[in-house]
């Protein structure tokens, strides 16, 4: 036997035509607009901190995502007749689980030393699963995951700039036929500078051929990653160097 929960009564009032004071689908239909509406309101919440910050998928594209969530979410449960013994209300939800993260990945960018998109790419997986959760009658999980998430975008910016800081990406570019690495390494090690996820690629700069190279600083302190920097610059006189602490 299920445990009732908020959630159970709150849709077992409305599937019974809140509590038998008017047809039951009329209690469905209302169930269904607020469904639509708690995973409006929800997501947009999130949209709005992402638009509010400038970033590409802002309140239309959270918005819409989660009602289109809680739309198929709905579909599953109600548009099916119920001589369908086989039917599996989570089959059509799986299959958003797995399509979301399609549009996800078309917001993610890597411009240099950086890595947009990443998470508006997870808050928009995130705005999914409440559209889901919203639209099979979870409202208090929904509201739930919303305010952590909201918590995570807007209390945890600041440890994050601040955790940016020590961990630093540095890019370089050099002529192909200079073999640097090994020099960035060794002044990396005078300074007491980690070097880790370090990757290189061949580029076409100002129509000849160079190398780039991108790669993390752990454990450095400001003025480490300055006199680094500078090393890097004095001693190998890189075609373009550059220093990224956003967080990603």
């Amino acid at each position: 036997m299920q445990q009732d929960t908020i959630d159970r009564i709150i849709v077992s009032w409305f599937n019974t035509g809140f509590g038998g004071a008017a047809p039951e689908w009329v209690g469905n239909l209302v169930l269904i607009a607020l469904s639509l509406l708690a995973s409006a309101v929800f997501s947009g919440i999130i949209g709005f901190e992402r638009e509010y910050h400038g970033h590409a998928a802002g309140l239309r594209t959270h918005l819409l995502v989660s009602v289109g969530s809680a739309l198929i979410m709905i579909i599953s449960i109600y548009g099916f007749p119920s001589s369908f013994t086989t039917r599996d209300p989570a089959r059509l939800a799986a299959q958003v689980v797995t399509g979301i993260g399609f549009l996800g990945a078309g917001t993610i960018v890597q411009t240099g030393t950086d890595v947009k998109g990443l998470t508006t790419a997870t808050t928009i997986w995130v705005c999914m699963a409440i559209g889901l959760a919203s639209g099979s009658g979870n409202f208090v999980v929904a509201a739930l995951a919303t305010a952590l998430a909201y918590i995570c975008l807007v209390m945890m910016r600041k440890i994050e700039k601040l955790l940016a800081r020590r961990n630093p990406i540095v890019m370089i570019v050099m002529p192909s036929d200079k073999p640097v690495l090994k020099d960035i390494i060794l002044i990396a090690n005078r300074y007491s500078i980690s070097v880790r996820d370090t990757q290189s690629e061949l580029v076409s700069y100002q129509e000849n051929s160079a190398i780039r190279i991108t790669m993390r600083c752990s454990f450095a302190t400001q003025s480490s990653i300055t006199a680094f920097v500078d090393e890097l610059r004095f001693t190998l006189r890189p075609l373009e160097l550059k220093v990224s602490t956003e967080p990603q």
